[in-house]
């Protein structure tokens, strides 16, 4: 097994503390981006909030928002104070509003 390949005998490494909107017991909270995952445009960041650790899945308005806002590469948001706040989105699969998250600062 080569080193990028999951190990399929095993739940080690794919089942990931995913960040979500039920997770911030604030309507806004701020969290630490300790590292960035890259694969096929799709972006994560592994962020802390209150001493636990998460995986923020960045869409398209997300990762608009830190361009638009400075953050010149994906390696440059590691170590930066993000604000999150919990908004109604619309999913694209189902065409219903859920609770989602959206950064409003970075510090």
């Amino acid at each position: 097994m080569s080193e990028n390949q999951t190990n399929i005998n095993s739940w080690d490494g794919i089942l990931v503390n995913y960040l979500k909107a039920k997770d911030l017991e604030e309507q806004t909270e701020k969290v630490v981006c300790i590292g960035v995952n890259l694969v096929d445009k799709e972006l994560d960041l592994e962020v802390e909030l209150k001493q636990e650790k998460f995986i923020f899945s960045l869409n398209v308005t997300n990762k608009l928002f830190l361009k638009e806002h400075g953050i010149k590469s994906p390696s440059a948001i590691i170590g930066k104070v993000l604000t999150l706040k919990k908004v109604l989105a619309t999913n694209p699969t189902t065409k219903k509003e859920v609770e989602s998250l959206r950064i409003s600062e970075v510090e």
